[in-house]
């Protein structure tokens, strides 16, 4: 009895000389509060630095280019004339707080941010990770991870178009006028930007010769694939002639070259070279892609040759 009783009060002796601990991992904090306040500043375009020390280093994208606190909400102040909107989206936030071996407080978030370009109109989306150190309630660190290739490529296909010549911008139209006549399925569009004798050829094969032949082939498509779309995924111009790299998708609903339909999608890539008259209207469209690519991904059995 005696044994139990020392054992007893042992066991209460060491119990009572734990101390505990700060938590190691939360997801609910006054540091994950201010970080969440800090995404509705640059939501609301609110650009306080009250919550970061003097001495706070921010990286953005690198480990070795450093902006003070004022710095950096000038980043994001200069960045504003690209976009008629941006922001960070409610959906989806995570943020984390952690404790590191050595006692450093980090918070990490995981956030989708979005933007509407001011030159297009384009909406671009963008996954960003951001982890900021605090110390004694300030943020005294901050990293910001994201891939603005997007966004890069996006601005200087809008300065290379500011840039164009007079003549060049009418063939831009004429191809912006394009693609949207194929997206659209609307003939009319399409045929107020080709010549009335327009030629279009397909791997070196004619298959259209005037306006009419040209919307023929946009029947087929569409009625085959109603969701069909072309996205333009380069073009460079050269005198009268514009040289495309494009993308095609769909889902196959409909009958296609004496086919039923499979519901399956297509996603092909080809290229096409177009050539414009002095209205800069089209009247010429040599396009090469590879109908192997379509006809697999359809289901569609090639017969073996004879």
């Amino acid at each position: 009895m005696k044994n139990l009783i020392l054992i007893g009060l042992a066991i209460v002796l060491i119990t009572s000389c734990k101390e505990k601990g700060p938590e190691r991992y939360t997801q609910n904090s006054p540091e994950i509060n201010s970080v969440k306040n800090l995404i509705g500043n640059y939501n609301n375009k609110t650009y306080d630095t009250s919550i970061y020390s003097d001495t706070s280093k921010t990286y953005y994208n690198t480990k070795d280019i450093s902006m003070a606190p004022d710095e950096t909400m000038d980043y994001h102040k200069q960045r504003e004339v690209f976009y008629s909107q941006r922001g960070f989206l409610d959906k989806d936030q995570e943020y984390e707080m952690v404790l590191t071996d050595d006692g450093k407080t980090w918070v990490n978030c995981w956030l989708e941010w979005q933007g509407t370009l001011a030159g297009n109109g384009q909406v671009i989306n963008m996954p960003i990770h951001l982890t900021y150190q605090f110390l004694d309630g300030k943020i005294v660190r901050e990293y910001g991870m994201w891939d603005p290739t997007t966004v890069v490529l996006a601005l200087q296909e809008m300065e290379m178009k500011n840039s164009m010549s007079a003549d060049e911008k009418v063939i831009q139209t004429t191809i912006d006028n394009v693609i949207k006549a194929w997206n659209t399925n609307d003939k009319e569009l399409m045929y107020a930007n080709l010549a009335s004798n327009v030629v279009r050829t397909a791997n070196g094969a004619d298959i259209a010769k005037k306006q009419s032949d040209y919307g023929d082939i946009m029947d087929i498509y569409h009625g085959a694939f109603p969701d069909f779309k072309v996205k333009l995924d380069k073009s460079t111009i050269m005198g009268n002639k514009t040289y495309i790299n494009w993308t095609c998708t769909g889902t196959n609903k409909g009958a296609f070259m004496g086919n039923p339909p499979t519901n399956k999608k297509i996603e092909t890539h080809g290229f096409s070279v177009w050539m414009f008259n002095t209205e800069g209207k089209a009247v010429r469209e040599d396009a090469f892609y590879d109908n192997l690519v379509v006809y697999e991904q359809l289901g569609y059995s090639m017969p073996m040759p004879k």
